[in-house]
């Protein structure tokens, strides 16, 4: 809601993060004059209660005009809304008459707002009439919503954040709270200190999460269902199993006899761990009646997700741990509105509202409630993500509209999708971002409106319904996702496409849920049915389902008492037996690739990499791999890597990792328009859960050999390049980044490069010996370069370019220094002279790699200030620096560079 004050052009405004699922909310303070914005954590918000993490506190860095997708165009020629949105009804007008509503495809984005959404599925599910709609929520929680429908009915999250802090056993099962989702993370950390509530991470990785975990299970992966069916059978033959909530539940005996043969043993056997760490967990669980399991991707992201989810599941219905506070299993979801496209059926296998799809007269009564024809609602399943690349190879879709999403980088086997986009005649992308891997195979390109600019409904991991308001006027043409679909859904002839604002939509929504809904359907949003434009306009962050006066929850517990308003329905517990995950294991690929996020990066970089603060603790993508794996790889701490699947291969630095178990490998899916050869994404092939359909990103059949390079190097830029400014360097590797007011690209070379070729790569990047200061020692091989403004311009004598290269052994210079050259306003004469030396004069502190984002703090000034004042922990270090007294995502390492600094210490 924004207030302003009547002498000033300054407005405040609440609204919510557009990252993970926490769904934090953020107040804005915004100068519309200046377009420019500080951003602060909303402590009235239940999510975050005020705090951010390092990528919310840096979205102001995120929404400038740079990068920005201006005005439609039809390959590549511009034109104007009329004429786009007719064009494309058009062509899906044709495509739907000669092929038929199948032959259109729409996918979709958890970036999207509810209203956004909830049009896209209308079109497409009620007048397109094809379910070939799906999200890219496919990828990260489509198996916790397969497996809480078999367990429950329906895709009902049974578990609040409060849960996370009264539980007195908290248990995270793949899930890297601490980087993933740090607000959640930090409200858990604060709960166990003053609670003494004990935490166990189930992980193959030491990840930040341990930092505060009382046990760690390093299970091999895949085994999750292993270690459920183990737990499950310990807690029945222990008697731990609660008879008068078992008369709600189905499914007890074949369950119990799927996991008779998981003793102890068994389980430490296959998960490859000790004994005595599975008895200490089943014995943990068990005598602790308030337990949450918290899982996320780890579960999610797998060939086997939906028995995964349901394995957790089997235990808390055994022991009627559910529907009471501090107990139950909860799906942490990825994206900000993954739960709001669950809501409207926004994957191609739901219908909107939470009704089924497989029953026929629920597609009947959306059918009625969007007045059309009983049969225009399919009763296939429409093609899922991981299907669309192949459909398109082989023609059978011959449209695709992309919403808010980068599936080129994103999807497995992502090769496949860049082929099927090529082929592809009619590929309509809406995005905010003007060059993404996706916009440069798109015949019709739609500028969306972003975050700041855009205005709806999010829905979090805990069914609470948060406003994201815009405070910017829309960037030129820039429109609302809804309003575009809207547009060519009425030129395609659709009634019902006529909402003049997001609240108009909304309340549709609303009164969807509530049609023929007698209780049976947990999802409600009751009275908001009617809501007023003021009222949506300064609605709170309220938590689903909504009674009839709009405030209280008509159920503040889910399944406390069985299936809540239906006593005669049951719940589900389900027989799992554990499948090992698909797989292309060989002599030839023995290593095991499990991907995933950084803590300051989001998904392809397309936002977080406007950022300069988030850029600087990982610059460059990295090959985690334990080091004796390494030895027997014959890869070295900081050199390169060669890593190859059966489906393609991306070059990445090393970093010996011993917090890696042998036979893994990790690395994050950020990196691909920002870097040579680093998409993932090619590596990964389409294996897929029967259920679910979501792919299988955390076990891929990889092997791995050292890339020998001779050369390597950096260029710094003064303001912000892309990575056209790479394409033609003809360097081995390069990674483009970004610094407070430079643009920095790595690069390195398999061969000692003569002058000439390195002359191309600085051409490459606009650079040219006028105006420059040049050191070139042939011998050596040793080549810098720094260039100045010219007299005359703006700027003059004021540092434009620096590069450096030398061999690979040969140190290059911190760049901290020579950045922060690019924002002085006048050099001296010093200055210029340790350019090319790569040292600055006297006196300068080089402060390190960024450890701390949120109050950019380095290592070494960490470093200095443990010795300067001897400090012995992260408290200290907070009230000395301000470091990790943010979102407190740093904590941990932190404490690693405090063991480093005091070995004989205790932390």
């Amino acid at each position: 809601m924004p207030t302003s004050s009547t002498n000033s052009p300054v407005t405040t405004v609440k609204t919510t993060c557009p990252y993970c699922g926490v769904g934090c909310g953020v107040i804005a303070t915004v100068d519309a004059a200046k377009r420019t914005v500080e951003v602060a954590g909303d402590p009235d918000h239940p999510a975050n209660l005020g705090r951010l993490c390092s990528k919310g506190s840096a979205l102001a860095q995120t929404v400038g005009i740079e990068g920005r997708l201006t005005h439609p165009s039809i390959n590549g020629q511009r034109v104007d809304w009329d004429t786009i949105t007719s064009r494309i009804a058009d062509k899906l007008q044709h495509i739907l008459q000669q092929h038929g509503p199948d032959a259109i495809q729409l996918y979709v984005s958890g970036q999207l707002l509810t209203e956004d959404y909830y049009v896209a599925n209308k079109f497409m599910k009620g007048f397109i009439g094809s379910n070939n709609i799906d999200s890219n929520s496919r990828l990260c929680m489509s198996s916790a919503v397969a497996g809480y429908k078999r367990a429950f009915g329906s895709d009902t999250v049974p578990v609040t954040y409060t849960d996370l802090e009264d539980c007195d056993l908290l248990v995270m099962v793949g899930a890297n709270l601490s980087w993933c989702h740090p607000v959640l993370f930090q409200r858990i950390k604060a709960a166990q200190l003053r609670d003494h509530k004990k935490i166990v991470v189930i992980d193959p990785r030491v990840t930040d999460s341990c930092s505060i975990a009382n046990l760690h299970l390093p299970i091999k992966g895949g085994t999750d269902t292993v270690l459920c069916n183990g737990l499950l059978r310990y807690l029945a033959v222990h008697g731990f199993a609660q008879p008068a909530f078992l008369t709600h539940v189905a499914g007890l005996a074949p369950s119990l006899a799927a996991a008779e043969p998981f003793t102890v043993e068994k389980v430490a056997s296959d998960c490859a761990i000790g004994v005595d760490l599975v008895l200490a967990f089943f014995e943990l669980f068990a005598n602790t009646p308030k337990v949450v399991t918290a899982f996320s991707m780890g579960v999610n992201q797998s060939s086997t997700g939906t028995d995964k989810v349901n394995s957790i599941i089997n235990c808390h219905l055994l022991t009627g741990r559910i529907g009471q506070v501090g107990m139950g299993p909860f799906s942490i979801t990825g994206q900000p509105n993954a739960m709001g496209g669950r809501e409207v059926g926004a994957l191609s296998n739901l219908l909107a509202a939470h009704f089924d799809l497989t029953q026929a007269t629920h597609r009947q009564h959306v059918a009625e409630f969007w007045q059309v024809p009983a049969n225009t609602i399919s009763a296939q399943v429409g093609l899922t993500a991981t299907e669309v690349p192949q459909a398109l190879v082989n023609g059978s879709i011959k449209a695709i509209w992309i919403m808010a999403t980068n599936p080129a980088v994103s999807l497995p086997n992502a090769s496949l999708m860049q082929l099927g986009l090529s082929m592809c005649d009619t590929v309509i992308v809406s995005d905010c971002i003007a060059d993404t891997q996706t916009t440069r195979s798109a015949n019709y390109l739609l500028p969306a409106q972003g975050w700041s600019e855009k205005d709806g409904t999010v829905t979090n991991s805990e069914r609470v319904i948060s406003r994201q308001r815009k405070f910017f006027p829309a960037h030129q043409q820039a429109m609302p996702d809804w309003w575009i679909i809207c547009q060519v859904a009425q030129k395609m002839g659709f009634a019902g496409f006529d909402y003049t604002c997001p609240a108009d939509i909304f309340k549709e929504h609303a009164a969807l849920s509530n049609y023929h809904n007698n209780g049976s359907r947990n999802f409600s949003l009751g009275a908001m049915a009617a809501l007023s434009a003021e009222y949506y306009g300064n609605m709170a962050p309220v938590k689903l389902p909504i009674a009839a006066d709009g405030v209280r929850n008509t159920q503040p517990r889910f399944f406390a008492h069985g299936r809540g308003d239906d006593p005669t329905a049951k719940l589900h517990m389900l027989a799992i037996i554990p499948q090992p995950p698909v797989s292309q294991h060989s002599t030839q690929y023995p290593l095991t690739l499990n991907t995933g996020r950084l803590r300051d990066q989001w998904h392809t970089m397309t936002r977080t990499g406007l950022s300069a603060r988030l850029n600087q603790h990982m610059p460059e993508p990295l090959l985690h791999i334990h080091p004796q794996d390494a030895t027997l790889y014959k890869l070295v701490d900081g050199q390169f890597a060669t890593v190859a699947s059966a489906l393609g291969q991306v070059v990445l630095k090393v970093k010996c990792d011993a917090n890696m178990r042998q036979g893994d490998v990790f690395t994050p899916i950020h990196w691909s328009i920002n870097a040579k050869q680093a998409n993932v994404g090619t590596l990964i092939a389409p294996n897929i859960d029967a259920v679910s359909k979501q792919p299988e990103l955390k076990f891929t059949a990889v092997n791995i050999t050292p890339l020998s390079m001779q050369m390597h190097g950096f260029i710094l830029l003064k303001g912000f390049a892309n990575s056209n400014d790479t394409h033609s360097a003809n360097a081995d590797y390069w990674v483009l980044n970004r610094g407070a007011n430079y643009t920095v690209i790595h690069l390195a070379w398999a061969a000692l490069q003569p002058r000439q070729q390195l002359q191309q790569a600085l051409a490459a990047a606009g650079l040219h010996s006028h105006n420059s200061m040049v050191y070139h020692d042939a011998n050596q091989s040793v080549y810098r370069l720094a260039t100045f403004a010219a007299p005359g311009t703006d700027g003059a004598g004021l540092l434009t370019a620096v590069a450096f290269f030398a061999p690979i052994g040969q140190p290059l210079p911190e760049l901290s220094w020579l950045g922060s050259l690019f924002s002085s306003t006048s050099l001296s004469a010093q200055d210029r002279k340790c350019v090319l030396i790569g040292k600055p004069a006297e006196g300068y502190v080089d402060v390190g790699r960024t450890i701390c984002s949120c109050f950019t703090v380095g290592e070494n000034t960490i470093v200095n200030a443990i010795k300067t004042h001897n400090l012995s922990n992260a408290w200290q270090i907070g009230a000395c620096l301000k470091a990790g007294t943010n979102c407190g995502s740093c904590v941990p390492e932190l404490n690693s560079i405090l063991k480093r600094c005091m070995p004989t210490g205790t932390v």
